[in-house]
């Protein structure tokens, strides 16, 4: 596994961990990164994510919510909503990672972390992000 999709997946982790314990996820992150004495490289892009996370969690769940097609957002499980806010993260706040990487590491950790059915509506709510951003970019 590479280190920035260990990285996500530390931050998976502290998300989930924050979520049911109601602990902050800057803390949660910092014990999943000592628990699995990360590398440097994988620590520093967890942070990195984990903060920006952070910084924009009430937009990216209102952005969810409106990608919810037919949907209410409190069915979508709690690692299911926690992939696809990292993954819209990374969509708005990491130009450096192509659209399909952070589509496809989200479906590898929904792959990982949930069952089969989620890989696909993973994909599909990310597929609709993206489009959608892309086509305000004008790309």
């Amino acid at each position: 596994m590479g280190k920035r999709s260990k990285g996500r997946e530390i931050v998976l982790q502290s998300l989930y961990a924050a979520q049911l314990s109601g602990v902050s996820l800057a803390v949660c992150l910092q014990e999943q990164l000592q628990r699995r004495e990360a590398a440097d490289e994988t620590a520093e892009f967890a942070q990195d994510l984990a903060a920006k996370v952070a910084r924009h969690k009430v937009e990216r769940e209102a952005e969810l919510a409106s990608l919810l097609q037919n949907w209410a957002p409190d069915r979508v499980g709690v690692l299911e909503r926690a992939i696809l806010i990292i993954a819209l993260t990374e969509l708005h706040d990491n130009p450096e990672v192509p659209w399909k990487v952070a589509i496809n590491e989200a479906c590898e950790l929904a792959r990982r972390f949930c069952d089969e059915s989620a890989v696909g509506f993973v994909n599909g709510i990310l597929d609709r992000a993206a489009t959608d951003l892309r086509s305000e970019e004008g790309t």
